[in-house]
């Protein structure tokens, strides 16, 4: 497999002896009784699991003989390199098994999510379609317009569900290529939260927005994304009539827009892994959130493909009573202009 020098090529009796030494699992070749008609003297890498491999040692000169220290330093570090050789192949094996459990476990989430986020959503479209379909005549227009409404809503949330898996499986390929262009924060939250209307019925919404940003080098697309997958998860995880805030901060170097709630916020031990695919917070049953358990995972991978940093933590205590968690997109792009920051203008709306 290698030596040194490199050149160095084995005769016919040496191979002899070396795939005898590896069949054998013993010394063979010069200074041994064994085949010693051969230039090298060839040791076999023993460990506990079987033979790994032959170790040939020679000389210049064709009639060389290893004295008793010698040779018992080289069985010494013949051994050592055994050992290595078997920890690199349990190592290896570690590895392996880790990667299949791993594998294993998004399998079973994937089909958790499948099986239930998305069934779920599809039976009441099917159902509220053969309701209508049956018993339509029945129905007043008030009441056909609001089971069309409930249709329409969950056909949505398929669809969300849906893409949020696409998104997921081009992040996974590196097939995600963000295209930059400048862009306008006030524009992209704006039309963020157009979209995101229909989970913020039920809460208040406070925008946070200096004047005078720079327009950043962002993928439009690839960053209302982000804004919506944070919005609907603020939404979702805090209780009706709570306060959801988008600010944005100006600093020397970057720009950080925050998605804040006032919900119950954040174990800590779900801090580090909160962006993990397919995982999710901890529930009671008769708590549990629908979902995938992606939308963050795929913020983390949109921000990253711009460029940016993402993470997670919990709100302290300003002495106000703000509790809840927060979520911070920083971006430091190159061409943000050394201007003076501004006060921030707040807009609240419910």
């Amino acid at each position: 497999m290698a030596s040194s020098p490199a050149e160095i090529v084995l005769d016919d009796a040496d191979l002899a002896a070396a795939s005898w030494c590896w069949d054998r699992n013993q010394p063979t070749g010069r200074g041994t009784d064994t085949l010693p008609g051969g230039r090298c003297l060839f040791l076999p890498l023993r460990t506990g699991q079987g033979n790994r491999g032959v170790v040939g040692v020679s000389r210049a000169q064709s009639d060389f003989r290893l004295a008793p220290d010698d040779r018992r330093l080289l069985d010494a570090l013949v051994d050592l390199a055994a050992i290595a050789t078997e920890r690199i192949r349990l190592a290896k094996d570690v590895d392996q098994a880790r990667m299949l459990a791993e594998t294993e476990k998004l399998r079973a989430s994937l089909l958790t999510s499948v099986s239930h986020d998305l069934r779920t959503p599809l039976a009441s479209i099917i159902g509220t379609l053969a309701s209508l379909r049956s018993f339509g005549m029945r129905y007043d227009p008030a009441t056909r317009d609001e089971l069309l409404s409930s249709a329409q809503d969950e056909a949505e949330r398929l669809n969300r569900y849906v893409a949020n898996l696409l998104d997921m499986t081009r992040i996974d390929a590196g097939a995600l290529e963000a295209r930059r262009e400048p862009c306008d924060l006030a524009d992209l939250i704006a039309a963020a939260v157009r979209r995101c209307q229909p989970s913020l019925t039920e809460h208040k919404l406070k925008l946070s927005i200096p004047a005078g940003l720079p327009m950043l080098p962002l993928d439009e697309a690839l960053m209302d994304q982000v804004l919506i997958n944070l919005l609907d998860n603020a939404a979702k995880y805090t209780p009706a009539g709570s306060t959801i805030e988008i600010a944005v901060a100006r600093h020397r170097f970057s720009i950080v827009i925050a998605v804040r709630d006032n919900g119950p916020g954040l174990p800590p031990a779900d801090l580090d892994r909160i962006f993990d695919k397919f995982y999710r917070v901890r529930e009671d049953a008769d708590r549990a959130r629908a979902g995938t358990g992606l939308g963050l995972a795929i913020c983390r991978g949109f921000v990253l493909a711009m460029g940016g940093r993402i993470h997670a933590r919990n709100r302290k205590d300003d002495g106000g009573g703000a509790h809840g968690a927060e979520f911070l997109i920083e971006f430091s792009p190159e061409l943000i202009a050394e201007a003076p920051a501004l006060p921030p203008s707040e807009v609240a709306s419910p």
